[in-house]
């Protein structure tokens, strides 16, 4: 009988894995076997135990043992148990597709960009989809058609539009075809292997930008019905969602132990490309330890790019909470010193810096830097300093930032997440 052991992991992290071709899968099973184990409750018992493995797995992760760092990965799982219900549930018939955010302030995973909306949508390749929006006043947005998850070996991005790229109507509406075969007009081409489409919106002004909005449908079979659920349907959503929760809780979390392995302390690791990220984007992932008397003060030329930015997470790859903290700041927010450099300074404490990243109290955490549709790739310094000595590294007439202006900046932000995420 195949049960909770089919899912055992085995052969080094999953990231190595991955990197070395393999695709992570849930078991191969029959329509028949997904019915009996559904009408004698294998199905869910695997599920439940699914999730209870994940759990196990994260009070023996190797980082920061402490009651914080544990209650942030039970948070952390829970929120992927939303997102893997979510998905078998919103995202299993790909003939019936609609858009479903998978990442947001409250399910995150995967070092996820704050200055991003994602939206995702599952799809068979022999079909035709037709995607209408409106633009609003988002920076950009990318359109994707890729393999799948890269954290379970789907690594191939197949085709990508940008808002620059779509011709628009004067309404600011517009409409994409999806197809194998080449269409007029806005036009995705399908690969035999893409399974899915992702959109990923960029945000620069948070006070004024607004989210443009996205339907999907299937050409093919608008105007019909689906066929009610069944225990084969069920049972594969059930084996899909434990098997979703497991291998991306995993995955991610087990980068982090390999940063820091990898980490030279003065130093940030380059920004670079990665296996399964888009196209036009270069990540700058590094570790950080500090202690409640330092701060880490960064310094870098400003790229030559359309959007960058920088941000902190935490010892599970998570977004800290960006909806009310300072933890990320980006281009168009970014304090930029007269001799056309960018200083931030990454501390407990306010140090009433203008580019100040909050830790919020993490003591072990991630410096994460992006540079997108970039020119250049400048590298940063990063130096640690007593905190009582930041503004003596600092350049003369850096301005100062109020205790009131802070509160100010951080109400822009709770303004703008409510719109993006709850409008």
């Amino acid at each position: 009988m195949a049960g909770a052991d089919d899912t055992k992991l085995g052969g080094g992290s999953l990231s190595q894995r991955v990197q070395q071709g393999e695709k992570l899968r849930p078991p191969e099973r029959d329509g028949a076997e997904h019915t009996r184990r559904l009408r004698d409750g294998t199905a869910w018992r695997d599920f439940c135990r699914s999730l209870e493995r994940t759990g196990e797995f994260l009070l023996e992760a190797d980082g920061p043992d402490d009651d914080r760092t544990r209650a942030e990965g039970f948070r952390y799982l829970l929120g992927m148990t939303t997102l893997g219900i979510r998905q078998a549930l919103e995202l299993s018939d790909r003939d019936y597709p609609t858009f479903t955010r998978i990442e947001d302030p409250w399910v995150k995973w995967g070092a996820e960009n704050a200055d991003n909306h994602y939206l995702h949508a599952e799809i068979r390749s022999d079909r035709t989809y037709r995607i209408r929006g409106e633009r609003n006043t988002c920076l950009s947005f990318l359109v994707e058609v890729k393999e799948g998850f890269m954290h379970l070996g789907d690594v191939r991005n197949f085709a990508t539009l940008s808002a620059e790229d779509l011709a628009v109507e004067p309404d600011g509406t517009f409409e994409i075809l999806v197809s194998r075969d080449q269409q007029e007009g806005n036009w995705l081409p399908l690969h035999p292997d893409a399974t899915q489409i992702v959109i990923r919106q960029y945000f620069y002004d948070w006070e004024t930008n607004e989210a443009a909005r996205f339907t999907i449908e299937c050409v093919d079979t608008l105007g019909e019905s689906p066929e009610p659920s069944d225990p084969e349907a069920v049972g594969r959503m059930l084996d899909g969602a434990g098997h979703f929760v497991e291998m991306t809780t995993k995955f991610w979390a087990e980068w982090m132990p390999q940063m820091r392995a990898e980490h030279t302390p003065g130093e940030l690791a380059p920004a670079r490309s990665f296996v399964g990220g888009a196209d036009d984007i270069r990540y700058g992932n590094d570790t950080f330890e500090l202690a409640p008397d330092e701060a880490l003060l960064i310094e870098t030329d400003v790229p030559d790019a359309r959007f960058w930015h920088y941000q902190l997470c935490n010892s599970w790859f998570v977004t800290m909470d960006y909806a009310n903290r300072v933890n990320s700041i980006n281009g168009a927010q970014a304090h930029i010193d007269p001799d056309g450099r960018f200083r931030c300074v990454i501390a407990h404490a306010d140090p009433g810096s203008p580019n100040w990243l909050d830790t919020g109290g993490e003591r072990v955490g991630m410096i994460q830097y992006r540079y997108i549709w970039t020119k250049d790739s400048p590298q940063p310094t990063i130096e640690r300093v007593p905190f009582d000595e930041v503004w003596s590294r600092l350049p003369d007439g850096t301005p100062r930032v109020s205790a009131e202006e802070r509160r100010r900046q951080v109400a822009i932000r709770q303004r703008a997440i409510a719109r993006r995420f709850r409008g």
